[in-house]
């Protein structure tokens, strides 16, 4: 093999936080370069931070510049922070899509949606198969994770072989999809891993991690001993949840019910991809009245408090007919992510109020992880026996801790950071040559707003300082200025509007007479904004110990 050709791997997002997952792999022959994407994600935004956004997903600056040589793009599985963004990109990037079945039907889905060609997504067959994509041969390795068909990839290229493990967990007795299989993990291990990159979520968690399998029994004991309705709400995508709850409530005598578009896809989806073949008989929201409520379990979306979503309208009053009440039990069968504390607990306190018991996840009786804990990240470590190890999927203290984990089972490690550029060297070693445009843009409304242009930075000020906004008539019958003054957000003081309009009338009546001036006219404007932005700051300053946005709007009439 030449020395000139060189494997890169470039995280445009997932490698500084968890979510957002974004990853090139590059192969460098010479002076020319050929890229594969690894997933497209997106991560959601918090309300204290991001106000009004819809959806964060990472910069594809560095993509865009590249788009002739981006050759195929391949999608691990179908959890929003590793497919969400998959329609906004088909923008620029016309690639072809591989992904697993089910996975494949919820890419084209969203392709669809936001107008691309869902034909460039293609179903994948699981590895040995592989896929040639330019320089790159990519296998798709089934893996277990918390949604069906989740894949690791292995990344072949004449200078080596990497294993991109994507989100995984050990479970050897999952509710749906194949088990994690040490057998063959063990066997791709000894065709020479040059590299894996994996994933860092867990890291911190010193347990095994436990199967699906084992919450079966606590949901059926649960759903026994409630009087009440019960209404459990979980990530969408997690089938084998929905599965387990689905059959805890056909044994325990209770009718299922689905709230919100959501959750109803995916079961959709999930059987006409054939990874669900059993899931108990849904009945409608219009049926459940005449059902008597210790006999109803309601599966609703909205587990990380979307204000849309069925969880949180039922929380404030009802969804399609039905409510919640004292007696009833509303269970949250999942994490909150982090960012989303604030939501998910407004709509615990809605529900305290109206008398029903909440129980989030108490000693993981009712959830499970999807991501391998520390003693499962060591496993895989083993197994795959690479020669250097990347942490992705986590924040920085994952990545660095995960690197740490290596070195103690005596793994060569390099912590790469969203936009850094990693060259992997097949003599057993990887390190940073350089950095490429990267950061956020975000989904505000239908518009894509780059962070850097100051938008949401503006938001959060108006948010938490107000806005004055400052009219100036100039006339050419009046000698001096009249102002108008309108206050949003900022707290009411007595005779304010009054007493600003009157400093600043005074001060520029003095300010004409100093000069000399023989009329307001031949005051400049940016002359009046400027004096009225400052004397707006010394008021408020001085009023609130706060300085609000100013808006200076100057009207001329001789214009």
């Amino acid at each position: 093999m030449s020395k000139d050709k060189k494997i890169l791997f470039i995280p445009l997002g997932g490698c500084s936080e968890i979510g957002m997952n974004m990853y090139l792999y590059g192969f460098r022959s010479g002076k020319e370069t050929e890229y594969i994407m690894v997933d497209a994600g997106i991560t959601f935004p918090n309300p204290e931070y991001t106000p009004g956004v819809e959806l964060i997903m990472p910069d594809t600056t560095f993509a865009e510049d590249n788009l002739k040589d981006i050759k195929a793009i391949f999608i691990t599985h179908a959890h929003e922070d590793h497919i969400g963004c998959l329609a906004h990109i088909f923008e620029y990037i016309e690639a072809p899509v591989y992904c697993c079945k089910f996975t494949a039907l919820v890419a084209k889905e969203k392709i669809r949606r936001g107008g691309g060609n869902s034909s460039l997504v293609r179903v994948a067959s699981p590895y040995p198969k592989m896929i040639k994509a330019g320089p790159f041969s990519v296998g798709f390795f089934s893996i277990s994770h918390s949604v069906p068909e989740a894949s690791g990839l292995v990344i072949d290229t004449e200078c080596g072989r990497i294993f991109h493990s994507g989100d995984f967990k050990i479970d050897k007795s999952p509710v749906l999809g194949e088990p994690f299989n040490s057998k063959a993990l063990r066997d791709l291990g000894n065709t020479g891993i040059m590299a894996l990159i994996c994933d860092s979520t867990n890291v911190f968690s010193e347990h095994s991690g436990r199967s699906e399998s084992t919450l079966s029994d606590n949901f059926v004991k649960l759903f026994k001993e409630v009087e009440g309705m019960i209404v459990a709400t979980t990530f969408a995508s997690n089938l084998a949840r929905l599965k387990t709850l689905a059959f805890a409530a056909q044994e325990t005598s209770r009718s299922l019910v689905i709230l919100g578009r959501a959750m109803n896809n995916m079961i959709t989806l999930g059987r006409e991809s054939g990874v669900i073949k059993d899931f108990p008989e849904i009945i409608p929201p219009r049926d459940a009245k005449s059902i008597p409520r210790q006999n109803l379990l309601v599966l609703a979306s909205g587990s990380q408090g979307e204000p849309r979503a069925a969880s949180a309208q039922l929380a404030r009053d009802s969804y399609m007919g039905l409510t919640i009440q004292e007696g009833d039990i509303f269970l949250f069968s999942s994490k909150t992510i982090p960012g989303n504390e604030i939501r998910v607990a407004k709509i615990i306190d809605r529900l305290e109020r109206r008398g029903v018991e909440v129980l989030e996840d108490t000693g993981g009786r009712y959830h499970v992880s999807g991501h391998a804990n520390r003693p499962d990240l060591e496993e895989m470590h083993k197994l795959i026996n690479p020669s250097v190890l990347i942490p992705m999927h986590g924040e920085y203290r994952h990545l660095r801790e995960h690197a740490k984990l290596a070195k103690k089972n005596g793994i060569r490690s390099l912590i790469v950071t969203n936009g850094q550029v990693a060259e992997i060297h097949p003599d057993s070693n990887a390190s940073i040559i350089k950095e490429v445009p990267h950061g956020r843009v975000f989904l505000d409304g239908s518009f894509l707003v780059d962070e850097d242009e100051g938008v949401i930075s503006e938001r959060i000020k108006l948010m938490n300082n107000g806005i004055v906004i400052v009219s100036v008539l100039v006339t050419t019958t009046n000698p001096y200025l009249n102002f108008e003054v309108n206050f949003l957000g900022v707290p009411t003081i007595d005779d304010a509007k009054a007493r600003l309009i009157g400093l600043l009338e005074g001060e520029f009546e003095n300010s004409l007479s100093k000069q000399k001036a023989s009329e307001a006219t031949n005051i400049s404007n940016n002359l009046i904004e400027t004096e009225s932005r400052r004397l707006i700051n010394r008021f408020f300053k001085a009023e609130l110990g706060k300085k609000p946005q100013i808006s200076v709007c100057i009207h001329r009439e001789d214009y």
